[in-house]
């Protein structure tokens, strides 16, 4: 049975199925005018990018060893022998923590059941890495934290630079005063 649950769940943490989805949903916010759609898809994409570089500097500097090459999970090569030890932290993880991490913060006010159903599946994704003896606990709890603040990160900017181009949009009308030696004047500007 966790055999079969993993092999379901486990495409739900690589990048190259969750990236394009996470592109259509955005796409798909276009098309259906939906800016709620359209947020979740960039943040997704977004986080998907950030975590995926954190965890390629991650793994390549801790070249920790996989649970299927020894039992001991004590044994890392660090950063100055380039071996395949690429166990710390799971990418899958990260990536299914990312695009959870983002649907939820972005649906998660309005459908109190969001969150609990993409952090569900995002901890589904690591256990079956677990389960497949690829990653350690450990890994994939680095994965779940890799993820989950890329996705922060990654609203937080999102956010910010929503707010500035809103400011930008916004109308202004700009009276200044101008003053001269036995004359004065108003300057008015509208910006838009």
């Amino acid at each position: 049975m966790a055999d079969k649950m993993a092999y379901m769940v486990q495409p739900l943490g690589r990048q190259q199925y969750m990236a394009p989805l996470a592109g259509a949903a955005f796409a798909g916010g276009l098309l259906l005018n939906d800016s709620k759609l359209q947020k979740a898809g960039l943040v997704s994409l977004g986080s998907i990018l950030v975590s995926a570089g954190i965890t390629d500097i991650l793994k390549n500097q801790f070249h920790r060893h996989r649970p299927n090459a020894t039992t001991e999970n004590h044994i890392f090569d660090g950063p100055v022998r380039q071996t395949d030890n690429t166990s710390l932290p799971s990418a899958h993880t990260a990536t299914a923590f990312a695009v959870a991490t983002s649907v939820a913060s972005v649906y998660g006010y309005e459908y109190k059941y969001v969150p609990p159903i993409a952090y569900g599946i995002a901890t589904l994704v690591g256990a079956s890495r677990i389960n497949d003896n690829v990653h350690w606990a450990t890994d994939v709890i680095a994965g779940a934290l890799v993820g989950y603040l890329s996705a922060k990160g990654t609203i937080y900017l999102y956010e910010m630079a929503d707010q500035k181009l809103k400011i930008r949009r916004q109308r202004r009308l700009l009276i200044m005063p101008q003053p001269g030696i036995g004359s004065g004047g108003l300057s008015a500007t509208l910006v838009f």
